[in-house]
C-alpha cells in the first residue's frame, strides 16, 4: 500500500507526505478526498504537502487535483489560509511557481525547499487570518 502519511496533530496545520511509490487510482482518490474534505473540519486551515520523495504526478491527475482545489476553494472561500508544496528540485519549484503565477489563482500556494521553511510560512499565514489555536512554534 503506497497512501500518504497524514499529520493533524497540529491542526489547523494539516500535513501530508506523498509516498515513494505512484499511488494506485483508489488511493490517489482518496488521498484527493481527503485534502476535499479538510474544510469540514471548520474554521481556517493550513496545508503543507511534502512530495520530495514522490514519483512526479501525470498530467491527467495534476489536472483534476487543480479542478477540485479550485473548486474547493469556490465552496469554502478564504478557508485555506495557505498551502506550501515541499520540492527537492530547484527546477520543479520553479516550474511549479511560474504555473501557479500563470494562472493567477486567489489561493496562496507556495513551493519551499525545506519543511521548516513551509512551516514558518503557512504559521504566517494562519497568523494573519486571526487563527491562534496553534500547537507548537508559538
Amino acid at each position: 500500500m503506497t497512501a500518504p502519511h497524514y499529520d493533524d496533530k497540529d491542526w489547523p496545520l494539516f500535513r501530508a507526505t506523498v509516498p515513494r511509490t505512484e499511488m494506485d487510482d483508489d488511493e490517489f482518490m482518496a488521498f484527493v478526498t481527503t485534502l476535499d474534505e479538510l474544510p469540514l473540519r471548520g474554521g481556517k486551515f493550513a496545508v503543507l504537502l511534502d512530495v520530495r520523495a514522490s514519483p512526479p504526478l501525470s498530467a491527467t491527475r495534476r489536472q483534476l487535483l487543480g479542478e477540485r482545489g479550485n473548486a474547493s476553494y469556490a465552496r469554502y472561500p478564504g478557508a485555506m489560509t495557505g498551502m506550501a508544496i515541499v520540492m527537492s528540485s530547484a527546477i520543479q519549484r520553479g516550474i511549479f511557481t511560474a504555473i501557479h503565477w500563470m494562472m493567477r489563482q486567489p489561493q496562496q500556494v507556495k513551493a519551499f525547499a525545506s519543511i521548516g521553511e513551509a512551516e514558518t510560512w503557512l504559521r504566517a499565514r494562519l497568523r494573519e487570518s486571526g487563527t491562534r489555536s496553534l500547537v507548537s512554534n508559538e
